[in-house]
């Protein structure tokens, strides 16, 4: 059988990449337009049908698991052994469930933001769904989360702070995109996080009293 010695460009050359690749090269587009045009990419987030499914395991899951997998090998690494003032000083009994503990907290915290804007946005006029609220909760923070990748020394944490100044822009340009909350309501997003870190400390409270942590 000859074989033709051209290539027929007008027939489409399927992908060989899994759903698992292209999953994941979605997930790495739209944080780089997040970070590149994130007006343009909120409006497309909007639009976006999805679901909480979804959102959890294409976003939330893999996102929520850099910075605990990161510490985990920075606390087996660069313990105190390594360096008495600048290493990590977790016990070595303790690493896999100081680690465990930060993956479930991010993920709770998360869902916990994309509540409380539900929660309050009455108070604006909004009535969004959870869903919406999700969407904004887990994108605007996909800059902080991605900078967890570096926590291998606790000094990189400084790394941490400049993404978060930038995930509260994000916050910002998202509740008035996709919540619908006017630009000049800015402290939306400032008693969401307020009303948060409530939260966050109440339930470490209530988890260190019965032995959790």
């Amino acid at each position: 059988r000859a074989v033709p010695l051209y290539n027929d460009s007008s027939r489409p050359v399927p992908s060989r990449r899994g759903p698992r690749t292209n999953q994941a090269m979605e997930a790495l587009r739209r944080i780089t337009y997040l970070v590149c045009r994130p007006a343009a990419e909120w409006e497309r987030i909007a639009g976006e049908r999805t679901s909480v499914d979804e959102l959890l395991r294409r976003y939330i899951l893999p996102l929520a698991a850099l910075a605990p997998i990161a510490t985990f090998i920075g606390m087996k690494t660069f313990d105190r052994s390594w360096h008495p003032d600048q290493g990590y000083l977790v016990p070595a009994d303790q690493i896999f469930g100081a680690a465990a503990t930060t993956f479930f907290a991010i993920v709770g915290s998360i869902f916990a933001l994309a509540a409380i804007m539900v929660l309050i946005a009455p108070m604006y006029r909004r009535r969004p769904d959870f869903l919406s609220a999700l969407k904004v909760s887990i994108h605007g923070a996909s800059p902080l989360l991605l900078s967890g990748v570096v926590l291998l020394l606790p000094v990189l944490v400084v790394v941490s702070m400049v993404a978060l100044c930038y995930t509260l822009f994000l916050y910002h340009l998202g509740v008035t995109r996709v919540l619908e909350i006017r630009e000049d309501q800015f402290e939306f997003i400032g008693i969401s996080l307020l009303l948060l870190t409530f939260v966050s400390i109440m339930a470490g409270m209530i988890a260190a009293s019965v032995g959790l942590i």
